[in-house]
């Protein structure tokens, strides 16, 4: 379901990725973010990356979802920002089945 953003949190995401992009971002400040095992990208209304969560705030741990649209991706870091929170990546989808 498509959701409108409101104005701070268009603020925080597009900070995010523009602190990302200049290579100003540390690690540290995603140290508390859920981490997606088993993720891979998924192509719904917009990108997006399903997984296993572990940490999340609202999602009990273990719980397999489909991220909100995923805006960005950087595979070395382990990290991914999407629309409305930072992930860190562990594991990668090896093309098995759930």
């Amino acid at each position: 379901m498509f959701q409108w953003m409101d104005s701070e949190a268009t603020v925080r995401l597009l900070d995010d990725i523009r602190r990302a992009n200049a290579g100003d971002f540390e690690i540290a400040s995603v140290a508390d973010a859920p981490v997606l095992d088993d993720y891979k990208a998924v192509l719904g209304r917009a990108y997006a990356l399903t997984g296993i969560v572990c940490g999340h705030p609202r999602l009990t741990d273990g719980k397999e979802i489909i991220t909100s649209q995923l805006f960005y991706l950087n595979e070395e870091l382990a990290i991914c920002r999407t629309m409305n929170r930072w992930y860190r990546l562990g594991m990668r989808n090896q093309g098995r089945g759930h």
